[in-house]
């Protein structure tokens, strides 16, 4: 009943030029650390079948291959993770999803609503995540109490938060630990999602439905799309422009992102929406 959640990636050659890769990489940290980055600043983070499209979100591996590699699209936490560990299996990681928590922001414990995966390596484990809106760690957390991960120039700790539970918290410029995510290290089978990916794709409360959201890092830096705004942020330096009408939002979609959707109706989402949303 669920064999397609836990199909094999269809090509893997093609994922992997798709990542920018014109090989596997070795089993090893080095080699999980250049899949994350390449996928980060290959592939977007992006809600809009939920925002936009009115589309539905399928977590089945055939499904999500086609519309990452072959549509050259991108997708939310439930999708990109999803068919991120699928390759990281295929690849011969030992790999596994975790339900996780969003807790940046906010001064209450939420739902388990983000999905993050969790890599067993050489005697150690670690925490990845190629669908976070942001702000995102660009390699493999290291899964050790108290432990101090700096990936990039960003620098970021692992907690125990209860006898199950974990926090990664992003240490800002002022040397402040800022709480991200929670998650667990107990496995899940990928109909685990099928619950909280209906919730956030078709839930009229929830952020994915009410609002446009893109990112995608770059080599210096990030872009994104936050309601009716182009965000680019690089070396310090941070240039927002509006997004006027829907006819600017394809070109910016296209020419930034590399997504190309032709559809009608858009310029209804793109107006007056909130800017202050949380990643995934």
């Amino acid at each position: 009943m669920y064999e397609s959640l836990n199909a094999p990636i269809p090509n893997l050659d093609r994922y992997l030029r798709r990542l920018g890769m014109h090989a596997s990489p070795g089993v090893n940290l080095n080699g999980l650390n250049e899949l994350i980055w390449a996928h980060q600043t290959h592939i977007p983070f992006e809600d809009l079948n939920t925002s936009l499209l009115g589309l539905p979100v399928s977590l089945e591996i055939p499904s999500l291959y086609h519309k990452v590699v072959e549509q050259q699209r991108g997708g939310y936490c439930f999708e990109l993770n999803a068919l991120f560990v699928r390759l990281l299996k295929d690849l011969g990681f030992d790999a596994r999803q975790v339900f996780c928590r969003v807790v940046r922001g906010r001064d209450f414990l939420p739902p388990c609503l983000h999905e993050g995966i969790v890599v067993a390596l050489e005697g150690k484990q670690y925490f990845c995540d190629v669908g976070f809106g942001g702000p995102m760690p660009a390699g493999a957390l290291r899964i050790e109490q108290g432990f101090g991960n700096t990936i990039r120039g960003e620098h970021y700790r692992i907690d125990r938060f209860d006898d199950y539970w974990w926090i990664i918290s992003r240490i800002t410029s002022d040397g402040r630990p800022e709480g991200i995510l929670q998650f667990n290290t107990f496995p899940q089978q990928p109909q685990e999602f099928l619950a909280v990916n209906q919730k956030c794709a078709r839930d009229s409360d929830s952020l994915f439905v009410k609002q446009v959201f893109v990112n995608l890092r770059t080599e210096d830096g990030v872009m994104s799309i936050t309601g009716d705004e182009f965000t680019f942020r690089a070396e310090g330096m941070t240039l927002t422009e509006a997004i006027p009408d829907e006819a600017a939002l394809h070109i910016i979609l296209k020419e930034r992102f590399g997504i190309a959707i032709i559809n009608s109706g858009m310029a209804d989402k793109i107006d007056g929406i909130p800017r202050n949303r949380p990643g995934c």
